[in-house]
């Protein structure tokens, strides 16, 4: 019971901590922020931070794969809710369900796109961001290929050639969005025109 207790504790100091660097990272950029500025808006001290991770860069880490996960969750729960339906629908509506479930916010966009600067800045992380993409595109191609079967749609290019347009295109509008609106949150509804006529222009019916 106590080991259960010691790591049920553990998990929790970890997602304050992530929960913390996540509006820290925002607000600073990876670049100025630092562990005492982390610990402090968790409500922890620097010995709760490093009894959990060695270095920022380690957490900052974990951070991007904890985003990764929730957001491919989120995505898969989408058409597996249309599936379940008999009729997957649309695209549109596919998106639709997953921006209710895990809508896109100015934080998310700001901390991943410091990731990749960073990344791009310091060899040492770079490694970590480059296995975190692939495997977030794996991930990414998977569903557009479960969403295009219950469609009844097959693409007319390489899998991994059309997740990279669909990723470029919802990166391009995020920017896009945030660049030009202050919004804590993106308004996706561009999306849910765009996604759907570049999936119609990539792929046939079956």
């Amino acid at each position: 019971m106590a080991v259960h207790d010691g790591t049920r504790r553990r998990a929790t100091t970890r997602a304050r901590l992530l929960d913390a660097a996540r509006e820290v990272l925002a607000d600073t950029g990876i670049q100025g922020a630092t562990v005492e500025q982390i610990c402090e808006r968790a409500g922890f001290t620097r010995g709760a931070f490093y009894s959990n991770y060695d270095s920022k860069d380690e957490l900052v880490v974990d951070l991007f794969n904890r985003e990764k996960e929730r957001m491919v969750a989120a995505l898969r729960g989408a058409v597996d809710a249309e599936l379940r339906h008999g009729d997957l629908g649309s695209i549109a509506k596919i998106l639709e369900h997953f921006t209710s479930v895990e809508p896109i916010d100015r934080t998310w966009f700001l901390v991943h796109h410091e990731f990749v600067i960073h990344a791009v800045r310091h060899r040492r992380i770079a490694d970590a961001y480059v296995e975190l993409w692939e495997q977030t595109h794996e991930e990414f191609a998977e569903i557009i290929a479960m969403a295009c079967e219950g469609l009844g749609r097959r693409l007319t290019i390489d899998l991994q050639a059309a997740t990279r347009l669909v990723l470029g295109l919802f990166d391009t509008s995020l920017r896009d969005t945030f660049v030009r609106d202050d919004a804590p949150v993106a308004d996706l509804t561009i999306l849910q025109e765009q996604i759907p006529a570049l999936v119609q222009s990539l792929s046939e019916p079956l």
